[in-house]
C-alpha cells in the first residue's frame, strides 16, 4: 500500500505495551488495571487505530478512513 495512516511513533512505551500485549501476561484475568501505564494503554490504543485505519483501506479502497 503507497498511501495510508502512518504508522504511531515507536519508542521504549511502545516496546513495552507491545510485549505486554503479545506476550498477553497482562490480559490476564487476574492482572487488573494496573498491569497497564497510560502510556501503555494510549500506545496500543494508536497501534489498533492504525491497524483498523489500514484494513479498512485495504479492503475499501482509499478514502474510506480516516
Amino acid at each position: 500500500m503507497k498511501s495510508g495512516p502512518a504508522f504511531p511513533p515507536q519508542g521504549p512505551v511502545h516496546d513495552s505495551a507491545y510485549e505486554k500485549l503479545f506476550g498477553g501476561e497482562a490480559l490476564e484475568p487476574t492482572a487488573g488495571e494496573e498491569a497497564w501505564t497510560a502510556e501503555e494503554s494510549e500506545a496500543v490504543r494508536d497501534l489498533l487505530s492504525t491497524g483498523l485505519n489500514l484494513w479498512e483501506q485495504a479492503t475499501h479502497g482509499p478514502g474510506t478512513a480516516d
